[in-house]
């Protein structure tokens, strides 16, 4: 049951990110139609704080314009739905067992950064070098050459993440 839990929570959690990523794409707002001296003109609108931020649209692209409006739509309420059943599986994993639940935070915290730019990463690992000098924690060499994997690709965050908490004494491992 557990891993059936884990597996799904993964599965939700990868597309999640595709659909956010996808949703980057799509144009935010609303069409509308003018009339200006007789002519019908098409207008990509979007709110901008208090302001009404406009483009013009022309025939040819009305048609996709509005496929890409309708998509948005569709993958917001896939979102939603998505969320409402993570929360309701880390609801689950807190009662089944609460390794699951630190299994399933880990894989959230750690979903999207191993598709960082080489610029992204470096910026997250001065972060956390400079965080842990705050501290006074100084880095391993261990979690350093990890660090350094995860930047050059040769290894995944969450692997960097668990194995540094391992050091630590962290239970990482679902049972």
């Amino acid at each position: 049951m557990m891993m059936s839990v884990a597996k799904e929570y993964h599965m939700l959690i990868n597309k999640k990110q595709q659909l956010e990523e996808e949703i980057l794409s799509l144009p935010v707002g609303y069409i509308s139609k003018k009339v200006i001296k007789g002519n019908t003109q098409y207008y990509l609108q979007r709110r901008d704080g208090a302001k009404i931020v406009s483009s013009y649209l022309r025939c040819d692209e009305l048609g996709e314009i509005l496929n890409k409006i309708e998509k948005r739509k569709i993958i917001i309420e896939e979102l939603s739905e998505i969320k409402n059943r993570l929360l309701q599986l880390e609801q689950a994993a807190k009662l089944i067992d609460k390794n699951l639940y630190c299994h399933l935070t880990m894989y959230k915290l750690s979903s999207g950064m191993d598709s960082l730019s080489l610029k992204e990463k470096e910026t997250c690992s001065s972060f956390a070098y400079a965080m842990n000098a705050i501290e006074g924690v100084p880095v391993s060499k261990e979690t350093g050459a990890e660090i350094d994997a995860w930047k050059n690709g040769t290894q995944t965050f969450l692997s960097v993440f668990e194995n540094t908490l391992k050091r630590y004494g962290f239970p990482v491992e679902i049972r």
